[in-house]
């Protein structure tokens, strides 16, 4: 369960659906009367304020709705994908961004709706779409950033599923660069795969030591280790990728920092499993949408 969930759970117990229905006077800020539209997001906003100040541990600096969708199975319904920045006041002041859904109809608000048939949650299929930000030079292992199509792709090399999947893309995206520009984000699974973290490091210190297609190399190679023994990982690293990577090397600050810029990035976009794929701004659920742009002449 995300955070921001934990939050806003102590006001939403009660009931899953609560009433934020506009006043019917108008509302005026800084001088000009708001549209319908707004007047709601305010409201909703209102709402979401006032869900985080139960909690004492927090502190509310910021809040904003980053994007708005309908919903389209719930006519009149939409979903609301919200950014929100707190301080943790139990830890000296610490700053962080947690990101949530939330939807509304103009009239009631609810945080999720379930499926009774196949009982799934409505709230884990919707994403958010991707803007242009994440397409970013550091992070474009394949292709020509002036190609037509952006995939964007957050992945673990301990997964199973991405050690599956993950070749075939690269593949692609390395032999069509004028047609697929790809970009990747670490996104180790830490639940799952202990050795994740120190493989990615490991990865990146040899691409700054200027080896090539590390991460294709890395996939090939298909680590599972079982171990979180930063030793034992770099060993077997070293081993399989002809390399002579150390601790020194992966505990530098710009790898510190680029595995929390992806970190940060995933938790942007809500990932929450591997592979996840974006084509063109989209979440890919078919992950198959790149095997069409090849196909084309």
């Amino acid at each position: 369960m995300r955070l921001m969930s934990k939050l806003l759970m102590t006001t939403l117990l009660a009931s899953s659906v609560l009433s934020i229905a506009c006043a019917k006077s108008e509302i005026v800020q800084n001088g000009s009367k708001l549209t319908h539209a707004q007047q709601h997001q305010k409201k909703l906003l209102e709402y979401v304020k006032r869900a985080i100040s139960v909690n004492k541990d927090y502190k509310l600096k910021g809040i904003r709705i980053r994007q708005t969708k309908d919903v389209r199975d719930l006519p009149g319904w939409k979903v609301y994908f919200l950014d929100i920045d707190l301080e943790l006041l139990k830890q000296k002041g610490k700053q962080i961004t947690v990101h949530d859904k939330i939807f509304s109809n103009g009239k009631f608000i609810v945080r999720d709706f379930i499926d009774i048939t196949s009982r799934s949650s409505l709230k884990d299929k919707l994403v958010p779409d991707m803007d242009s930000s994440f397409y970013r030079k550091d992070h474009l292992i394949y292709g020509k950033a002036s190609a037509p199509n952006k995939i964007v792709v957050f992945s673990d090399p301990i997964c199973p599923f991405c050690q599956g999947y993950l070749p075939g893309l690269l593949k692609a995206a390395k032999e069509n660069p004028d047609k697929i520009a790809l970009y990747y984000y670490h996104f180790p699974l830490l639940m799952l795969h202990k050795e994740a973290p120190t493989v990615i490091k490991a990865a990146m210190a040899a691409e700054k030591k200027g080896m090539k297609d590390v991460m294709q190399k890395v996939y090939a190679a298909k680590f599972n280790l079982d171990t979180s023994d930063e030793k034992k990982i770099l060993a077997a690293f070293n081993k399989k990728m002809g390399t002579h990577i150390t601790s020194k090397d992966i505990h530098t600050k710009d790898i510190e920092a680029r595995y929390s810029f992806d970190k940060k990035y995933a938790d942007k976009m809500m990932i929450s499993g591997t592979p996840t794929v974006y084509f063109n701004g989209k979440k890919d659920f078919s992950r198959k949408k790149y095997l069409e742009v090849i196909k084309k002449k």
